[in-house]
């Protein structure tokens, strides 16, 4: 499992280079809810994102984690995996579509 603090990077799932980026740290929505990490992932030299939103972590007693988070790697991997299964067709045009993962971006 890799983990990375970096804000960007590139990730190769089926021999296709993606591009990801953070859209948003951990936030609260109001009410009590939190609203986790979220992605925007391209495939390289395209333009049709994808957002994909993760949940908020939350530490054994409860409440949110809110330091910095760490990007997993294996994750955002899976989420581009995902976000092709639900429909997202990275080669087309139009809006951003947003998915919404568990943490292994599933």
């Amino acid at each position: 499992m890799q983990h990375t603090r970096d804000t960007s990077g590139v990730v190769e799932v089926d021999g296709e280079i993606y591009e990801w980026s953070v859209r948003r740290q951990p936030r609260p929505a109001g009410g009590g809810v939190w609203e986790g990490i979220a992605l925007t992932l391209r495939l390289k030299d395209f333009k049709r994102e994808a957002i994909v939103q993760f949940p908020m972590p939350m530490r054994p007693n409860g409440w949110p984690d809110l330091e910095k988070q760490r990007i997993n790697v294996d994750a955002v991997k899976n989420a581009v995996s995902s976000a092709i299964e639900a429909g997202w067709n990275p080669t087309s045009r139009g809006r951003a579509m947003v998915f919404d993962v568990d943490a292994e971006g599933r």
